[in-house]
């Protein structure tokens, strides 16, 4: 298996409910994660433009409730002329959907916007457990793990 990271994140404008509404249809039909441009985000947005990579992990995640595991399938991208309900998410990635947490899934730590999973904490662990079952469900099919 190839060298991926892991990675958490949250993709709300400062308030979850907008998740709620409409996170598991943008990542569906859009096909897109990403953030907005906020003064105290630049950390965050650093790392999701140059150090998130192509077939990187990524739970998606409302608080500690999962939402998604999604595979990163092209590079970072800005978007400025978005009128749709998506238009504050101006930092884009491409990506698909590898499973949905249909039953109640949490993380035990899920502090932040964006992290990288470095230490094999639970939350790590938990990320890491659930792509090895997709990673076991897509070999079974015969699907492509990486772009």
């Amino acid at each position: 298996m190839k060298s991926v990271n892991y990675w958490h994140m949250q993709i709300h404008p400062n308030d979850p409910s907008y998740a709620e509404d409409h996170i598991h249809s943008i990542l569906e039909h859009k096909k897109i994660i990403g953030l907005g441009n906020w003064k105290d985000g630049e950390d965050k947005i650093s790392d999701f433009r140059n150090k998130m990579n192509v077939n990187d992990i990524v739970a998606i995640k409302t608080g500690k409730k999962l939402i998604a595991l999604v595979q990163v399938i092209g590079g970072w991208y800005e978007v400025k002329d978005d009128k749709s309900e998506t238009c504050w998410i101006e930092n884009r990635r491409p990506i698909r959907v590898l499973d949905w947490a249909i039953e109640n899934k949490t993380l035990h730590q899920p502090r932040g916007t964006l992290e990288r999973c470095v230490n094999d904490v639970a939350t790590t662990r938990t990320i890491k457990e659930w792509h090895n079952q997709v990673v076991k469900s897509f070999q079974k099919r015969k699907l492509d793990l990486y772009v």
